[in-house]
């Protein structure tokens, strides 16, 4: 089994808040003490770890400035020192596969080296104010809940993936579950009241003028005494006793802090939805990916909006509930930190094994595609139409991946996988089902995942059992729901019902099969949206070509097609096209290698094709 360690940090509030309730807490065991800590449910508490634990690891925390906390481990352990330079020593102990740090600002890289496994990962989460202090080149890979910063981390060449925070269902059972329609507290607002959170505060002196709204959190004493806010202030909620206040409220108010910009990212989002308040929140671009506004949550988009949906709701109790129940199905359904976990165990286990195995993928094919000739119908043979079962491909061509995915990690991702993620992101919202036909060893699934930032229900198709072999050992092995998908059949004959994916994506393999007007009318029998064909090769002047080419060094044959036949074909299988992407464009050879993006309609007409370079 693999080992993750946690580096925690906690609030020195609530810290200090916790000791002083359990004054004997300090005397107490290293174990007795760490148990205490996560029995408080703040924060992140050990939910990381017990979700990583649900996917098959074995994993621990450390809070590293805990200072009773870390000086029991010592005492125990016959060490001298405290805070970082014990944990140090834990995490050798320990000897993790993976180190996960959950505060990047707190770590100097000093630290970071010490605690580096050998042959290993450092991980980092972040989801606030970047520091300068932070030393990137020191994690291998990043997290963090803010698709903005995920993306700027792209851009400096580091692998970071974005994935949204989540809600502990554990805590329901220390807090109990009360009835909506008996919640004690009509709305509340739970978070912090400090300088930091400019506009929060004048969102929250409206609320107070115009609302019953009751207020517990952090910062009250930066307050000035003039502040209307002070009335209404309960005092600090921490942990349990947060998730309390969260489960006595009907409505509660939402507001992320200025750094969030356009992007939902907090875990009062979570925490709100899985208590069973409804939530109240900042409208924000993402939100709709997370939640489903009007039935799920309700958004504001101005602090006079906010008061004006508190007291509708307020006063329409029956349709609070009922979007307060829904919100809480939704949390608990797509938003725990199992769910969370899943994921993050599958790309760390990916990563370890590219690091672990990078000799075996370093030798790049001596021949990709080469020898072209046309030739007639009347020549192909059986050894051409069977050439991608042929068991030398599937190592050849995942070399050729492998140094496009490292490519991507760095932030230089191959035309090929843009192309497609661009194509992609109007089309498929988070969670829903994508169909790959020509799916070859599965690796669009990992490379969609991260350029779109996003969960996608992913199912592999591909005729080559060798090839399905490979994929299924790189990202079907654990056979969770969650995780990829892969089936060996024609693209001409899917397994699949009418209507029963999202999207179906042509994985260039169109141009490989005599059959592809069948691979067609599948793909869009089996789509309910939208068919993507990639990669495909077009010819905006002449004839649809049949070619003979060696691929991976075995003689096989490929289409070149006419666009406006290929068009035609598509447009009599109800495929509608509305964008194109460019890959490849040689005008003066009548080359082109295009992504194109076709609606399912039905009594289809035609419509402005959009063109994308």
């Amino acid at each position: 089994m693999l080992k993750c360690l946690f580096v925690n940090t906690h609030y020195s509030g609530f810290l200090s808040s916790h000791y002083a309730e359990f004054p004997r807490l300090a005397e107490c065991s290293y174990a007795e003490q760490l148990a205490s800590l996560d029995a408080a449910n703040f924060g992140d508490s050990d939910f990381y770890s017990a979700g990583l634990r649900q996917a098959g690891w074995l994993s621990a925390d450390i809070v590293v400035n805990c200072d009773p906390l870390q000086k029991a481990w010592a005492r125990e352990n016959g060490l001298l020192g405290d805070g970082l330079q014990v944990a140090v020593e834990q995490a050798k102990r320990f000897a993790p596969d993976v180190v996960y740090v959950q505060d990047m600002n707190a770590m100097p890289r000093a630290f970071l080296d010490a605690i580096r496994p050998k042959n290993g990962l450092v991980v980092g989460q972040i989801a606030t104010t970047v520091g300068a202090q932070i030393p990137f080149d020191a994690y291998d890979v990043i997290v963090s809940s803010m698709p903005h910063l995920v993306d700027q981390f792209h851009k400096m060449g580091r692998t970071a993936y974005c994935q949204p925070l989540a809600f502990a269902p554990r805590v329901l059972t220390a807090v109990g579950r009360k009835p909506w329609r008996e919640r004690g507290i009509d709305v509340s607002f739970v978070g912090g009241l400090s300088p930091v959170h400019t506009q929060g505060i004048e969102l929250l002196t409206e609320l107070v003028k115009g609302t019953s709204i009751v207020l517990w959190g952090y910062g009250a004493e930066t307050l000035p005494p003039s502040s209307p806010l002070k009335a209404r202030h309960r005092g600090e909620a921490w942990g349990t006793g947060m998730f309390a206040k969260l489960g006595d409220s009907k409505l509660t108010v939402n507001r992320h802090a200025d750094y969030a910009g356009r992007f939902a990212n907090n875990m009062r989002l979570f925490e709100a939805t899985g208590s069973g308040a409804l939530l109240i929140t900042d409208h924000k671009d993402n939100l709709d990916d997370l939640f489903v506004i009007g039935k799920e949550v309700v958004a504001y988009r101005s602090v006079k909006e906010c008061v004006a949906l508190v007291q509708y709701f307020l006063n329409h109790p029956d349709e609070a509930e009922q979007i307060a129940r829904a919100g809480t199905a939704r949390t608990l359904r797509d938003h725990s930190y199992a769910k969370r976990m899943e994921h993050t165990g599958e790309f760390l286990k990916r990563h370890l094994r590219y690091r672990r195995d990078s000799s075996k993928w370093s030798v790049l094919p001596a021949e990709i595609s080469s020898g072209y000739r046309s030739v007639a119908a009347s020549e192909l043979r059986d050894e051409h139409r069977q050439a991608w079962h042929h068991p030398s491909i599937p190592a050849q061509q995942r070399a050729l991946v492998q140094s496009e995915l490292e490519s991507m990690y760095k932030g230089r991702p191959p035309r090929v996988f843009q192309g497609l993620a661009t194509a992609l992101t109007p089309w498929l919202r988070p969670g829903e089902k994508l169909l790959e036909v020509g799916c070859a060893s599965g690796y669009y699934f990992e490379a969609l995942e991260y350029l779109m930032k996003q969960r996608i229900d992913y199912t592999g198709v591909d005729f080559s059992e060798p090839l399905i072999a490979m994929a299924k050992d790189f990202y079907g092995l654990d056979a969770r729901p969650s995780a990829a998908k892969f089936v060996v059949a024609d693209g001409s004959r899917l397994p699949f019902a009418d209507n029963s994916v999202e999207v179906v994506v042509s994985g260039c393999v169109l141009l490989h099969v005599e059959d592809w007007r069948g691979q067609l009318r599948e793909a869009a029998r089996v789509a309910s949206r939208a068919v993507v064909l990639h990669r495909t090769p077009v010819k905006r002047q002449g004839p649809t070509t049949l070619m003979l080419k060696r691929a991976y060094g075995v003689e096989t044959f490929e289409y070149a097609f006419s666009e406006a036949e290929l068009l035609s074909a598509c447009r009599s299988f109800g495929l509608l096209l509305r964008t194109v992407t460019a890959l490849e464009e040689n005008a003066s050879a009548d080359h082109f290698v295009l992504t194109y993006t076709l609606e399912k309609v039905k009594n289809a007409q035609p419509v402005l094709t959009q063109v994308a370079s």
